[in-house]
């Protein structure tokens, strides 16, 4: 069996790690976003390599652990590091870590990105609430699977408590958009005229990941939010050329801000309030 197909081992491995805890949402962290991992209470750690059927992960940024713990009162799992199509793997290998988030009864997922920015007003150390996808790739995990392959996709993300949060932070000093993200293969950074093409379909951010977590997400039902932090402006916006350390060097100043919209956004998630499930 190919690496990241089945994740039945690797929940078996899982579930006998947690001990009887019982997470209901899961996190995957972008690019840099690691932070996140430290505001953990009760937290432990377990490498990707120890998981049956998950090989490490190959990208700076990516460290490649599962994490556990609680934060803001909830049993979480956050994945630090996912794979990316553009490192060679099928779309339904990608997203492995959603499949054995859902087997292991979480019901909710906060996926996470770092995206350059497209739209009018971005800067480099913002985030995006995202309100929809364009999937630009031609490619779609569901393809070849028997999966419902026919999922609606008219509702990914939950997005409607955007003015709530963007309120709850005016003087936080944290800029906070909402958008939509289209998904490129990279692994190269877009030209300016892919860009430009993609400001006129309506995106407002461009990643190489999320989407296809998302759209399986869908799939098994669980609800969606979708964080890009806005590393840096796209290809044709951007002043310097773009780097992949100049990304993760972005990420780095932001972890406080991530931590706080983060806490913020569990908040104002329906459904998803600390006290409905401490």
């Amino acid at each position: 069996m190919k690496p990241l197909y089945s994740i039945d081992a690797a929940a078996r491995t899982v579930r006998d790690w947690l001990g009887g805890r019982q997470p209901t949402l899961a996190v995957i962290l972008g690019s840099g976003l690691a932070g996140l991992t430290s505001a953990l209470a009760e937290g432990s750690c377990l490498p990707y390599d120890r998981l049956p059927g998950f090989p490490p992960t190959g990208v700076s940024g990516h460290g490649g652990f599962l994490h556990a713990g609680r934060l803001d009162g909830l049993d979480v799992l956050v994945f630090q590091g996912r794979y990316h199509c553009y490192e060679g793997y099928a779309a339904w290998q990608v997203t492995a870590p959603v499949r054995l988030a859902a087997a292991l009864g979480c019901r909710h997922l906060l996926v996470t990105n770092a995206a350059g920015g497209i739209a009018e007003g971005m800067s480099a150390g913002d985030f995006m609430l995202v309100s929809d996808h364009l999937n630009m790739t031609g490619i779609n995990p569901l393809r070849g699977r028997p999966e419902n392959p026919f999922i609606d996709l008219s509702r990914v993300y939950c997005h409607d408590f955007y003015a709530q949060l963007k309120r709850s932070l005016q003087h936080d000093g944290i800029s906070l958009h909402s958008g939509v993200l289209a998904w490129m293969p990279g692994p190269s950074y877009e030209t300016p005229a892919e860009i430009s093409a993609l400001e006129a379909l309506g995106a407002a951010a461009v990643s190489m990941s999320t989407v296809p977590e998302a759209v399986v997400a869908r799939v098994l039902d669980l609800s969606v939010v979708g964080l890009s932090l806005i590393a840096n402006l796209a290809a044709g916006k951007s002043p310097t050329r773009l780097q992949h350390e100049d990304v993760l060097t972005q990420a780095n100043q932001v972890q406080d801000d991530f931590l706080h919209l983060v806490g913020n956004l569990l908040r104002f998630w329906p459904g998803k309030t600390a006290q409905s499930n401490s």
